[in-house]
């Protein structure tokens, strides 16, 4: 192994770094939560959507005027939820204990996701519910089975009827008949019925399962968002509160101050390259009046430290800025680091 990728290994295995190393995951799960609301959008559409269209027409173009109303709310719904959930997550890591506004978040952040699970579980329903379709098609199949067999029958019973029977003997046996193909028919009925009912109710029982599956995945997809954007809220505090407490210490510290001085150096980057430089005197004053906890022996050695890393070039009459402030900031901050 060469030394350069031990060097890098070394860094990357034995330094945590929470922002850089969660950064990857954290952008995943936000960005796929939002395939969540796309869903839920899609699913409490069709649900919304088949409510409407019980009211009856009061102006042409009612139906699209809906749809794109159905639309438009139930995003702008999604992306308060969004939101709500996010902001509770961020006081909740903040504050760190139990409020009455931290309660009153949770009862909105709670009906928020509730009626959106509500609107998506219908809407998922009401997308793949065909019990009704399959309510008339057994009944026309019914119907058309039925009405073919008995029309069969009734033709034989007819013909039976119709006989002459001149002896007692004779009419007995035909009445044995017309009974005999009347038990036939309705008992072809029934089994008729029976099976038709019966490949029916399997339908139904499926549609039950299919309801079962969608519930799982909408809860999912819940899941995913508030997982998504909880963890956004978390990754975000927890890279702040790193850094807070990196730059506690006294290396970055003086990084901060050194950022300070350099933004008064450069009059809030209005001077530019090859621009004269700010005297001493007027960078204490303003360091002094801008409150940057520093002393004299510590801009001096600002100073210095941007002689020596060629931020400022020239005799120290003549001295001028030798990149711009974005450059030095840049250069500064990786010098520091």
């Amino acid at each position: 192994m060469k030394l350069d990728k031990f060097f890098q290994l070394k860094n990357e295995l034995e330094t945590f770094n929470f922002e850089k190393n969660f950064n990857p995951l954290s952008r995943t799960l936000y960005y796929f939560s939002f395939l969540g609301n796309i869903f839920l959008v899609l699913f409490s559409y069709f649900f919304i959507k088949d409510v409407t269209n019980t009211i009856p027409t009061l102006f042409p173009g009612q139906s699209v005027f809906f749809s794109i109303f159905i639309i438009l709310f139930m995003t702008g719904y999604e992306l308060f939820k969004r939101f709500a959930f996010e902001q509770l997550t961020s006081t909740i890591l903040r504050v760190k204990k139990f409020t009455v506004n931290i309660a009153i978040g949770v009862l909105v952040t709670f009906s928020l996701v509730v009626g959106s699970f509500y609107l998506g579980l219908n809407g998922a329903h009401r997308l793949i519910d065909s019990s009704d379709t399959i309510e008339a098609s057994t009944d026309q199949t019914i119907s058309t089975k039925v009405d073919s067999v008995a029309k069969y029958y009734d033709k034989e019973i007819d013909f039976y009827r119709n006989q002459k029977a001149t002896t007692r003997a004779d009419r007995k046996y035909r009445d044995s008949i017309v009974a005999v193909l009347q038990t036939t028919k309705d008992t072809k009925i029934k089994e008729i019925e029976s099976k038709t009912e019966g490949k029916s109710a399997a339908k139904v029982e499926e549609l039950k399962q299919n309801d079962f599956a969608f519930a799982v995945m909408v809860f999912f997809l819940e899941l995913i968002i508030l997982i998504g954007v909880a963890f956004n809220a978390y990754y975000i505090w927890t890279s702040y509160d790193e850094m807070k407490q990196l730059l506690a210490t006294p290396k970055f510290k003086q990084l901060e101050i050194h950022l300070r001085l350099l933004k008064l150096y450069y009059q809030n980057g209005r001077k530019k390259e090859q621009d004269l430089i700010m005297f001493r005197s007027k960078l204490i004053s303003l360091a002094s009046s801008s409150k940057i906890p520093c002393n004299q022996k510590d801009i001096n050695g600002f100073i210095s430290l941007c002689s020596e890393l060629e931020i400022t070039v020239g005799n120290r009459r003549n001295k001028v800025y030798n990149m711009s402030y974005e450059k030095a900031k840049t250069l500064l901050e990786n010098q520091e680091l």
